[in-house]
């Protein structure tokens, strides 16, 4: 075997080795330098556009006269940026009933009367305007309003006979109101609000003023609500 050749084999592989190896640290080394490569954080959003539906539930109270209500919601919501625009209709049964009875004296004998009366239904139409930070949603809203009253009464004379009698009616006015809704998980929200109708004088109520607490829970249609 030719020496001279085997020693200029044993130092091209010896020079090859330590090439390899110096390599990696070469990489490290400049990775080093640069630095780690920031990756961008995601921010937490909940993405509230889209239709829902929705259940609540709470107490109305008008003239000193107080009693529960519940029903369901439905509505559209469009976010631009952290401003939420959107529309939304309600109805809700209620439990408000008031009572009256009097005795009246006159020439011709004694009269007894009696008579109550019962909020039936609520219902409200309104435009609502809102602003979003973190999971939280807080709006007011302003619109119309509807409410369904009936009355029953009964007189009688002693000694003349009865009389009795119904009506019922259906009156409109308005609506202003604010809450806070809070995105639980994926397309499920929680929400309180307060509102306060306003009847006029075209009413059954003893009071044309009627305010209204309630806490609901919506579901909205479409893709995740977010990413956290």
């Amino acid at each position: 075997m030719n020496t001279h050749k085997s020693a200029k084999f044993g130092l091209a592989a010896g020079i090859l080795v330590s090439a390899l190896l110096a390599a990696p640290a070469v990489s490290n080394a400049a990775d080093v330098g640069r630095g780690p490569v920031p990756r961008p954080v995601p921010v937490p959003f909940y993405n509230w556009t889209g239709f829902y539906v929705g259940a609540h539930a709470g107490a109305g109270f008008s003239d000193g006269d107080s009693g529960f209500l519940g029903g369901g919601q439905i509505g559209y919501n469009w976010q631009i940026n952290q401003w939420v625009l959107g529309i939304e209709g309600d109805f809700a049964g209620t439990t408000i009933s008031d009572s009256a009875n009097a005795t009246v004296v006159g020439p011709g004998g004694i009269a007894t009367m009696h008579a109550n009366a019962s909020l039936d239904w609520v219902s409200t139409l309104a435009p609502r305007f809102g602003y979003t930070f973190d999971r939280w949603l807080v709006y007011g809203k302003v619109g119309g309003a509807w409410a369904h009253a009936s009355a029953d009464f009964n007189a009688n004379v002693v000694g003349a006979g009865g009389v009795s009698g119904s009506v019922d009616k259906t009156v409109s006015g308005w609506v202003l109101g604010f809450g806070a809704e809070y995105a639980l998980r994926d397309n499920w929200t929680a929400k309180f609000e307060y509102n306060m109708m306003d009847f006029g004088s075209d009413s059954l109520l003893a009071d044309d003023k009627f305010h209204v607490f309630k806490a609901g829970i919506n579901y909205r249609f479409g893709g995740p609500g977010g990413v956290w």
